[in-house]
C-alpha cells in the first residue's frame, strides 16, 4: 500500500480517536483524585498529596451538590448562585447557568434551568433543551424522564426520543442492565430491561436497585431480602432494612430486641445473606475503599472490613473515602484523614 494512504489512515485514526476522548473522557482515577477543601468559606481543589491545585475561589454551598467533585474531567461548581463546571486547572469550562447540575457520566450530565431538567454534552452545548419536570441520568442510552408534574414516567434516548413510552408511576436509572420502575396500577416495583420489557414482574412493596448481581426487595411480613436477575430470592427476608451490597457486602437493619420490633440496628451481610458485622450501630453506610462510615450516638466513624473502628465516632458529618482519604466536618471546620483515621488535613473552614 502507498505511504501516502498509510499516512491518510494513521491521521484519520489519530482524528478519531481525539474527538472520542473529548466527548467520553474516562473517570477519574485514584491517581487523579482533586480533594476540594474550605478555605475563608471559599473552595478550592488539592491534588493527591493534599498540596494546594486550585486556589480557593468557589462558592461554598452546604447541600446535596457538596463536596464538589471532579467526573470526566469537570467539577460543577457554585458561582455566586448559579451552577457551572470548571476543568482541572480551575478554569470555567462550561458558563454558570444552572439552577442545578450534576456530575458527567458517559460525556453527558444531567442539568436544570429555570426549573426544568436536560442535558448537555462536554462542552456545555445542549443535547436535550431543558423541558422535563424531572429526570434522571443516563444509563444504557436511556434516562428517566417526566414530562409535567404528577405524570408519568419513560425514558428517552440521546435525542431526547421516547423509547420507552410514559407510563410508570416512577422510574430510575439502569443499573446493571436492569430499571426500577413503579407501576400506576398497583403502586408496585419492578424491573424493566433496556426495551422496556418487565424482566421481574411488579409485585414489591419497595424496592432497591441492583448492585453486584443482586437487589434488595421487600418480601413477606414486610421484611427485606435479595433477588438476582431472574427475579429469584438468594437471601430470604428476614431484614428490617436492606441496603445495596458494595465490595461484597450490604447493610442490614435488625431489631433490637424480639419486643421492640421497630426499633433498630445496622450491621452487615455477606452475599450469602450471613451476618457479618453485628447489628450495633446507629446507622451504617455502603463500603468504600475498604472502609464503612457508621453512626453512634448521633455522630460519624468509620470501620475496616472486620469491623473495627479505625476513626472514632466524633464527626459531625462524614463522606466515604475516594484516593485514600475521607472528608470530615468537626465544629462547623472541614478536614481529611486517612484509612488510619489519622487527620491528613487538619479542619479548617
Amino acid at each position: 500500500m502507498p505511504k501516502i494512504v498509510w499516512k491518510a489512515i494513521i491521521i484519520i485514526g489519530i482524528a478519531t480517536l481525539l474527538a472520542s476522548c473529548k466527548t467520553s473522557e474516562p473517570a477519574e482515577s485514584t491517581k487523579d483524585y482533586l480533594f476540594p477543601y474550605l478555605e475563608n468559606q471559599q473552595v478550592g481543589f488539592l491534588d493527591t498529596t493534599l498540596n494546594k491545585k486550585i486556589d480557593p475561589q468557589f462558592k461554598f454551598v452546604d447541600n446535596k451538590t457538596w463536596p464538589y467533585t471532579f467526573s470526566e474531567g469537570l467539577a460543577a461548581v457554585n458561582f455566586m448562585g448559579t451552577i457551572g463546571y470548571i476543568d482541572r486547572q480551575g478554569n470555567i469550562a462550561i458558563e454558570p447557568k444552572f439552577d442545578h447540575a450534576q456530575n458527567f457520566k458517559n460525556g453527558t450530565a444531567l442539568v436544570r434551568n429555570n426549573g426544568q431538567y436536560g442535558f448537555i454534552d462536554r462542552d456545555g452545548e445542549y443535547i436535550i433543551e431543558p423541558k422535563f419536570k424531572n429526570a434522571g441520568i443516563f444509563n444504557n442510552g436511556l434516562a428517566p424522564v417526566q414530562t409535567q408534574k404528577k405524570g408519568s414516567w419513560g425514558y428517552v434516548d440521546h435525542d431526547g426520543n421516547f423509547q420507552i413510552r410514559p407510563q410508570f408511576e416512577k422510574a430510575t436509572p439502569f443499573t446493571e442492565g436492569l430499571a426500577r420502575v413503579r407501576t400506576s396500577e398497583h403502586k408496585e416495583w419492578g424491573y424493566i430491561n433496556p426495551s422496556g420489557e418487565m424482566v421481574i414482574p411488579a409485585k414489591y412493596q419497595r424496592a432497591k436497585s441492583f448492585s453486584e448481581g443482586l437487589a434488595p426487595v421487600q418480601l413477606g411480613y414486610k421484611q427485606w431480602g435479595y433477588i438476582n436477575k431472574n427475579g429469584a430470592v438468594i437471601i430470604d427476608s428476614k431484614f428490617l432494612k436492606a441496603e445495596p451490597f458494595s465490595e461484597g457486602k450490604a447493610v442490614i437493619a435488625m431489631p433490637v430486641d424480639n419486643q421492640n420490633l421497630e426499633q433498630k440496628k445496622y450491621g452487615y451481610i455477606n452475599r450469602q445473606g450471613e451476618i457479618i458485622i453485628e447489628p450495633t450501630y446507629e446507622k451504617a453506610f455502603s463500603f468504600q475503599e475498604g472502609r464503612a462510615k457508621i453512626k453512634i450516638n448521633g455522630k460519624f466513624g468509620f470501620i475496616n472490613k472486620r469491623g473495627q473502628l479505625i476513626a472514632d465516632p466524633i464527626y459531625d458529618n462524614a463522606w466515604d473515602f475516594k484516593g485514600g482519604f475521607a472528608m470530615v466536618k468537626l465544629g462547623g471546620k472541614y478536614g481529611y484523614i486517612n484509612k488510619n483515621g489519622v487527620f491528613a488535613l487538619e479542619p479548617i473552614s
